[in-house]
């Protein structure tokens, strides 16, 4: 019989791990277990026969992609093929829900139960676990891993204090993801897929810029009389399609307001300031879902049957900007037709976010060879699978043409033009948006409901509500001194 671990899950998770599906609703139901039990760390351990002859390597998965139910059954196949190619180490899954998984890992390690991977994982979730993760260095030189193709700026990305906390993995530039159908029935051109380039409206030549994606988005953006946001008739408590949403990457301002202007919230004398870009882009947030003519869903409406929780995917949106990443969880049945364009201006400037995902081994591991050799598998052997779960533009140059390769096979007869997000790289933000901030957690939260301040309240007065942020937001910085 064929020995593996199928899932260890969280205990905040076993009751909702009923996860929302992309674009469906599809449970992540756990495979039929011999054995379940719960340990001192509030774990449910749900497995076949566990091989006591192998030295047992646990993947933690969810502080970044991997909790999406699609993808844990690529993942559970990407487990049983590692193990099946040697007999020394058993892989073993651990999927929590994203919204959980921070809070369950900080347990898992105070209880003295850490995995010994984790990831994938960004700038942002690494930084919530300081110091928790090894140097790779010395296992890098010890087993002569070949970085030779590998961008030097990117080893430097994966940096913490010097130390090498991770190897690149993949990368995930930003762009506009478009519904070519929405545009061909409003009549409007396809936005550019060049920096620089023009969009063509009203016969017109016009910078692609934000407040031109907002007109565009206006135009996209239909009630159910068939009215859009631009005329006088158009009901906007009866909007049956939106122009654009940022795509799962608005739930933080901080997430959002880099496509304006990259800045870091934090003054020289360690007081919380935002710039007047990223201001500006709260302002453009707010106005695109409360303003006269609304183009972008509201939190009310990203939960409704309209959208489900998945704008661009559900059909109903018509752009939606976010990362590479996205292209795990496109419904084509309801998106058929897409392709991808530029990220707009701001005052000029082009900046397209950037997420750098990879895999981290846990400080505390007891087994550091085997798990650099589950790592190895991971970014060498085994990557061509798992960059076609997570959608991640391998960090290495030689991998880069035959993941392409793969995402026009798998969206075909679909044709994308997958060289914008190549075209996006050289405006990566700086500095990024994932930057640890003082006091981590609560600043990251503070963030959080803040977004859901302006995603919830149509008479939110944003100066003063941004006045008492910066001042809570400092207390909470000042906390970690």
């Amino acid at each position: 019989m064929k020995k593996h671990l199928l899932f260890v899950l969280s205990l905040l998770v076993v009751a909702s791990f009923v996860l929302a599906a992309c674009g469906g609703g599809a449970a992540a139901t756990p495979a039929p277990a011999e054995t379940a039990a719960e340990d001192d760390g509030g774990v449910m351990v749900e497995a076949d026969t566990a091989d006591t002859e192998r030295v047992q390597i646990y993947w933690y998965i969810g502080l970044g992609a991997g909790a999406q139910p699609q993808q844990i059954p690529l993942q559970r196949e990407f487990v049983e093929k590692f193990n099946d190619s040697q007999d020394r180490i058993q892989l073993i899954m651990i999927v929590v829900d994203n919204k959980f998984a921070r809070d369950n890992l900080t347990a898992q390690i105070a209880a003295g139960n850490a995995p010994d991977i984790v990831g994938p994982v960004g700038t942002e979730g690494r930084g919530f676990f300081p110091g928790a993760f090894l140097d790779l260095q010395p296992l890098v030189d010890q087993f002569a891993y070949d970085t030779s193709d590998i961008d030097p700026a990117f080893l430097e990305f994966y940096k913490d204090q010097g130390e090498l906390i991770g190897l690149p993995f993949a990368i995930f530039p930003s762009a506009v993801f478009y519904n070519r159908a929405l545009f061909d029935e409003a009549g409007l051109a396809y936005p550019p897929h060049e920096v620089g380039e023009s969009y063509v409206l009203d016969g017109q030549e016009v910078e692609w810029s934000f407040d031109t994606l907002a007109e565009v988005a206006r135009r996209l953006t239909v009630d159910a009389n068939g009215n859009d946001a631009t005329s006088p008739d158009f009901d906007k408590s009866n909007i049956v399609q939106y122009g654009f949403d940022f795509q799962w990457t608005k739930d933080s301002p901080r997430w959002f307001s880099a496509y304006f202007e990259p800045f870091y919230p934090v003054a020289d004398d360690g007081t919380a300031v935002l710039s007047e870009g990223q201001v500006d882009s709260i302002n453009w947030y707010y106005d695109a879902m409360w303003g006269d003519q609304p183009f972008l869903p509201t939190q009310a409406a990203m939960d409704s049957d309209l959208i489900s929780g998945n704008s661009f995917s559900s059909g109903k949106v018509a752009m939606g900007l976010t990362h590479l990443w996205y292209t795990c969880c496109i419904d084509q049945s309801s998106v058929p037709s897409w392709d991808v364009a530029v990220v707009p201006s701001y005052n000029g400037n082009t900046t397209a976010k950037m997420h750098g995902d990879t895999f981290a081994i846990m400080n505390t591991t007891q087994y550091p060879e085997e798990a650099f050799e589950v790592y190895s598998y991971m970014l060498g052997e085994g990557s061509a699978d798992l960059y076609a779960i997570y959608g991640g533009l391998p960090a290495r140059t030689s991998q880069q043409t035959a993941f392409f390769e793969g995402q026009a096979a798998n969206f075909a007869p679909n044709e994308v033009d997958w060289d914008v997000f190549l075209k996006m790289i050289p405006y990566l933000e700086v500095p990024g948006h994932e930057l640890v901030l003082p006091n981590i957690a609560k600043s990251h939260d503070a963030f959080l409901q803040l977004g859901s301040d302006l995603r919830s309240n149509p008479d939110l007065d944003i100066s003063t509500r941004l006045e008492q942020f910066l001042n809570d937001l400092t207390a909470i910085y000042q906390e970690a001194e």
